[in-house]
């Protein structure tokens, strides 16, 4: 074994060393392979999971935390909800409409193997700058990917982000959030428990599509490498996982199944070797039994990630009934091996065994890395000339950046309403679903905040996570637990290596605080071509719950002549980096002041007010204030021709960002009782002004409500289609 192909292969030096002494012998080419797959970043988290092991887990709606294909939590009764956020990040910029489809197909099949049947799907994507030769092609290609698979499967996009940053004109974000519904008696897992059981390999034939993906997804790359890497990436056939997903469905509701596990990063590697350590025993395979689509070796066949595959674990007497169910859904199956007691992993081929590994080397004895990170530099406290901003040019900076504008030529290409229980369109503070014969609401959000984890990822992370709160609570869901995808550079630059640490650091802190525990997720790391590292990108999937789809409350405008009222700390002008950003066009990264510290008991302070007047119908609709500020926030508040006139002191604190920051808009006959209530709870609002039929007025300045509405609406679809 040369150390060339070691090194091919996503190996240190080292790290084979340490196979070797284990092993005392030299590794087949199809071993190289496995350890290839599965101790790189994306399987093992060798460079995270010290970290993420300080994540809190657990507490007492967790039925399912990390460690599975996801998590799953309990919504009362015999109710529970599972959920998972991945990330397709290089596979969608090499090849962006298969890598994004595959990440939406991938995600689901983590959904389904749980037994949970996929309810809704989220995104977050992001691109560079549009004057980026490549940036219009990526978005048509990965929007069109994204939709084309949720749409022909038939579950609904509900929601998400959409942003756009110069650090990701090489290398831009796919991150798919699916959610599942799932009794509580009938949950799945991947742990096989009888000796002598049958290993079958359920779904599409394996080809050579995804050949070394999951290392792929663990290095960074250059322009120069597209074509080489291509082969790498998957593609998925919708139609062929809705018969995957029904038939799997079926075997599961039969108590035909014993485990499950999808075949996703590094395939038919992966599934069975996780098999393998959970339940403490081991596997024979017999890679001649696979069905193919080519002749492949058994290298190939290995690491194939071919899409739309299941291996599962079935008793023996079970063997027929399986078979026809599956043939009825027109769905490959075979028998391909068994469950051993030898705790070793073993592949066959051509009469010949080509791996005979014990199963703690490849993943107990996996890499775990402690590297070495700065800490960020204290910022020096400046002050910035506002003086030639005015509400006029705030307002176009606003309108004109495609950040800020509404999303709906994006999620216009999803079906956001099949199945018939979306509650919330996309493009609200959150995405919300109910679930199907009963009363019960979930709703999701995905957020980041990547200026403020560049500025300061601690605090920076803090923020993110109770942004995420925020677009729940506004909507009367309480927030119950997280999933997290963190995007990163290369952890080989110190500088970097401190914000994953520190990210983390603030999730963990905040996550405590609210008692919302991360129960599933990803780490995506090396996001960054020609050596230009994109901004820490850690993604919180949060999802949240109201027991009564009846009482969700609005993020718009209900009728004219009601009252806008606003709850929050204002932050400065000089402590809001994304007015900074928007409004100057000036600073650069090193420019910017520190963020604010969050204020973890304000955010409950105002949570508590918020349900504590949505459960006496004292509010008519609520949006939280996040980047762009109150005026952002206003301006999506508009429906149905109603607008707003409003009376601030100072027009730039329309423009910032806020702390704990909620518009709330309610009846003018609720006003005293809803004062009366925040002066109880010890709760400062402000007066903003009134809703009003085709308003826009700020102080004395009335603006064109059309042209202001029109260039919100349709800034983003004129930029990217022209």
């Amino acid at each position: 074994m040369n150390n060339d192909l070691i090194k091919q292969h996503g190996l240190t030096l080292e790290e084979y060393g340490v196979i070797n002494d284990y092993l005392k012998r030299e590794l087949t080419i199809e071993e190289l392979g496995i350890f290839s797959a599965m101790w790189n970043e994306h399987c093992c988290y060798k460079t995270s999971k010290k970290w993420l092991k300080k994540l809190p887990t657990t507490n007492d709606i967790v039925i399912q935390g990390p460690g599975e294909n996801a998590g799953v939590i309990d919504i009362e009764d015999n109710d529970a909800i599972a959920f998972k956020i991945e990330s397709h990040n290089h596979p969608s910029y090499i090849e962006p409409f298969n890598g994004s489809a595959t990440g939406v197909g991938g995600i689901l099949r983590d959904i389904f193997t749980m037994g949970a049947r996929p309810i809704a799907t989220l995104n977050s994507i992001r691109f560079g700058e549009l004057s980026n030769f490549k940036t219009k092609y990526l978005v048509n290609a990965v929007v069109k990917g994204i939709g084309h698979y949720g749409n022909c499967i038939g579950i609904p996009n509900i929601g998400g982000e959409c942003e756009f940053d110069s650090s990701y004109n090489y290398n831009n974000l796919v991150n798919a959030m699916a959610i599942g519904h799932v009794q509580k008696d009938a949950i799945f897992y991947s742990k096989p428990k009888t000796l002598g059981a049958l290993i079958v390999y359920i779904g599409s034939k394996t080809g050579k599509d995804g050949i070394h993906g999951a290392s792929m997804a663990s290095d960074v790359f250059s322009e120069d490498d597209e074509d080489s890497k291509r082969p790498s990436v998957q593609v998925g056939d919708p139609f062929m996982e809705k018969l995957l997903m029904e038939g799997c469905l079926e075997l599961m509701d039969a108590k035909l199944i014993e485990s499950m596990q999808d075949m996703g990063a590094a395939g038919i590697t992966s599934s069975s070797v996780e098999m393998a350590s959970k339940g403490n025993l081991g596997v024979e395979i017999n890679l001649d039994k696979i069905p193919l689509r080519e002749p492949l070796s058994a290298y190939e066949i290995l690491l194939s990630e071919s899409q739309e595959r299941m291996l599962a674990v079935i008793l023996e007497e079970n063997n027929e009934k399986v078979k026809n169910i599956l043939k009825k859904w027109q769905i490959d199956y075979e028998v391909i091996g068994k469950i051993t007691d030898t705790k070793r992993v073993i592949f066959q081929s051509k009469d010949k065994i080509v791996v005979d590994l014990p199963v703690d080397i490849i993943v107990d004895s996996a890499p775990e890395y402690d590297r070495p990170f700065n800490l960020p530099l204290k910022r020096k406290d400046k002050e910035f000339d506002l003086s030639k901003l005015n509400l006029e040019k705030c307002l176009n900076n606003i309108l004109k950046n495609i950040n800020y504008s509404h999303k709906s030529w994006v999620f216009d290409q999803y079906d956001s309403t099949v199945m018939g229980n979306t509650i919330n369109e996309p493009g609200l503070s959150s995405g919300i679903v109910k679930i199907h014969n009963s009363s019960k609401a979930i709703g999701a959000t995905t957020d980041c905040n990547p200026l403020y984890i560049r500025i300061n990822p601690e605090k920076g992370m803090c923020l993110t996570v109770c942004e995420s709160y925020r677009n729940l609570i506004a909507s009367n869901l309480k927030p119950m637990a997280i999933t997290n995808n963190l995007n990163f550079a290369s952890p080989l630059d110190q500088n970097i290596m401190g914000e994953l640490v520190l990210s983390i650091n603030g999730l963990k802190e905040t996550a405590l605080y609210f008692d919302t525990p991360i129960v599933s997720g990803n780490v995506s790391l090396y996001n960054q071509t020609n050596d230009e590292p994109i901004k820490p990108t850690p993604v919180i999937g949060c999802v949240g719950y109201n027991s009564n789809y009846k009482k969700i409350i609005s993020n718009s405008f209900q009728k004219k002549d009601q009252q806008i009222l606003m709850i929050g700390n204002i932050l400065s002008p000089k402590n809001s980096p994304y007015f900074l950003q928007d409004q100057l066009g000036l600073t650069e990264i090193s420019a910017f002041n520190d963020i604010c510290d969050p204020d973890f008991e304000l955010e409950k302070k105002h949570k508590n007010f918020l349900f504590d007047s949505f459960d006496d119908n004292l509010i008519e609709s609520c949006n939280d204030i996040s980047k762009g500020g109150i005026m952002h926030s206003l301006i999506k508040m508009i429906k149905n021709e109603l607008g707003f006139s409003i009376k601030i002191e100072n027009e730039l604190d329309l423009f910032v960002e806020c702390t704990a920051g909620y518009i709330v808009v309610i009846s003018t006959d609720n006003y005293q009782k809803l004062l009366d209530k925040a002066e109880s709870l010890e709760v400062n609002i402000r007066n903003l002004g009134m809703v009003t039929t085709k308003g826009f007025e700020i102080n004395q300045s009335k603006l064109n409500f059309n042209s202001i509405y029109d260039k919100y609406l349709n800034t983003f679809s004129d930029k990217i289609n022209n």
